[in-house]
């Protein structure tokens, strides 16, 4: 038994360190060092214990090239830019500060990651003055190789900084999901591991060898030959206890993939992989069982989103307009009852599909591939956390912010209880569902007497009620609010962009179809207080004066 696992734990490291000499390395790292193959760097293959230090050699390896190649095509201005941006990337070399693939479980470029990390090309955009470039870039394709990232800037940058596109292609690198010590970490059985062709059972704690070789006691499972992966992959969390169950095609994932909640026999996830890229719907399930989120995807590009909200019975329909903007429909019992447009608060640079729940597979992935930077890099900001050994940061997950024109359908109320004649009453009664959040940022408006609506259209601002439009047979209403900028306001009165109800508030009222001002209006101070009201017994606008 012992002489099985030693044979099928070699098989692992035969997968992990296929590479036999250090030009492979380099090679498995950036596709493009095979150019290099008439004079390759020399060497052993080396053993890194981390992905700073692989990336520092290969950078080290780059640098060394750029020094030796021809430089007699240059004029004065791209030599000294090409002097320049050798000595930046020497330094971005030496500190040692890379980006972290957070969410891909193989090696691919990231050109800025979520704490602002640049890649190398990335941090000499960034130290020319071409930040926004940069930005723009990681934007519209942060995980491609340069070959197949275009932006109109590019092209002018790479003439004038000296360096050919064949050097910057070269530079560039692919960081890996897995970490490096995942095979012998303290909490290696929460921790995903890289799929291999292996076969390795839990260990037996109290006799410090393997569990005997039953099924119900395999950690992983990679089937396969000659360290190609070609079958099954599994990796249990507990013995009889299911997590990560997929499989692998020629070396790619393919097929029906399932995550299961740590510790439980519930699903959390099942996806579908084709040649590496998510094809079909993904399912995402709560803890109890229940459905809550369907997304389908296409060569690896999401084209719809469902989420199902249970405790109101809620359908939420989301299209993608493009990388911060998405087309959302909410759908009671069949029914359209509000439509429009969102954007994506994603402080954590998530993608816009990706607000699912951070079970430990996709929690594990946020830590610190540098245990002895994690400080610096993330100091005591919120949401950091100490865990084994570990910083953990936990990003933020996507939020959406209605932005542009909102409508809301009346949804019809067979019950006896018939309404007040007042705007909030009228709101809860006819709008169920999103009368009280309206009614909410209309809270200075809760004395409006008024009809019923058959549908109300909103203004919406980084999900700031700006205009409130309703339409009825014989009736119409429009309510205006403005509101301070945040940087107008005290410091107390922030909690990141989220104010005491009414403190950002400016002002408020009514205006007509002319969009003149009538009847009453209210001011408030920076701290929300009302400090003036007035009264326009005629239409009124400002520029009139």
């Amino acid at each position: 038994m012992k002489k099985l696992f030693t044979v099928t734990l070699l098989l692992f490291f035969v997968c992990q360190l296929s590479a036999t000499t250090f030009y492979q390395q380099l090679c498995n790292f950036n596709f493009n060092w095979k150019k290099y193959a008439i004079n390759p760097p020399a060497g052993e293959a080396q053993n890194f214990a981390s992905d700073k230090e692989l990336i520092q050699a290969h950078l080290g390896s780059v640098l060394s090239v750029l020094r030796s190649n021809s430089i007699a095509q240059l004029n004065v201005s791209q030599y000294n830019s090409r002097l320049h941006l050798i000595n930046v990337l020497d330094e971005y070399r030496t500190a040692g500060k890379f980006p972290i693939n957070y969410y891909y479980p193989a090696r691919i470029p990231v050109f800025i990651d979520d704490h602002h990390t640049h890649c190398a090309v990335g941090y000499l955009l960034q130290h020319t003055g071409c930040e926004e470039m940069a930005v723009r870039i990681a934007a519209a394709t942060n995980y491609s190789w340069l070959k197949d990232i275009y932006d109109p800037e590019f092209p002018a940058w790479q003439q004038a900084s000296g360096l050919s596109m064949e050097e910057l292609m070269l530079i560039q690198g692919a960081y890996d999901f897995y970490r490096n010590d995942a095979f012998f970490a303290i909490d290696k059985y929460e921790t995903p591991q890289k799929p291999g062709c292996m076969l390795v059972y839990f260990e037996n704690k109290t006799l410090h060898r393997p569990m005997d070789a039953k099924p119900d006691n395999i950690w992983c499972k990679g089937e396969g030959a000659n360290g190609a992966l070609n079958g099954k992959w599994i990796q249990n969390y507990a013995v009889g206890m299911p997590w990560i169950v997929g499989y692998f095609e020629n070396g790619n994932r393919s097929g029906q993939w399932e995550e299961y909640y740590q510790g439980t026999k519930q699903l959390c996830r099942t996806e579908h992989w084709r040649n590496n890229k998510l094809n079909g719907i993904r399912k995402r399930f709560d803890r109890s069982g229940n459905l809550i989120e369907e997304i389908l995807f296409k060569n690896g590009k999401a084209i719809i989103k469902t989420n199902y909200s249970l405790e109101d019975s809620l359908t939420y329909i989301r299209r993608p307009i493009d990388s911060s903007l998405v087309n959302t429909e909410i759908y009671f019992e069949g029914s359209l009852i509000a439509a429009g447009m969102e954007s994506i608060h994603n402080p954590g640079n998530l993608q816009w599909f990706q607000n699912i729940e951070l079970t430990s597979l996709n929690m594990i992935s946020v830590q610190t591939r540098d245990m002895s930077t994690s400080s610096q890099r993330y100091g005591n900001q919120s949401g950091q956390s100490e865990s084994r050994g570990y910083h953990v940061f936990s990003p933020a997950l996507v939020e959406y912010k209605k932005e542009g024109d909102w409508v809301y359908y009346r949804e019809y109320n067979y019950t006896s209880y018939k309404p007040g004649n007042n705007l909030n009453s009228l709101l809860n009664y006819n709008y169920r569902h999103f009368g009280p959040v309206l009614m909410n940022s209309l809270s200075m408006f809760k004395d409006k007497t008024t009809t019923g609506y058959d549908s109300l259209h909103v203004q919406y601002a980084d999900n700031n009620l700006l205009d409130f439009y309703g339409y009825g047979i014989n009736n119409h209403i429009h309510l205006q609010i403005s509101y301070y900028e945040a940087e107008e306001l005290p410091i107390s009165l922030w909690h990141g962009y989220s104010l005491a109800e009414g403190a950002s508030v400016r002002e408020c009222g009514q205006v007509d179809k002319d969009n003149k001002k009538v009847g009453e209006w209210k001011s408030y101070s920076k701290q929300g207080q009302l400090y003036k009201t007035e009264n326009y017994l005629i239409a009124w606008k400002e520029d009139e004066e």
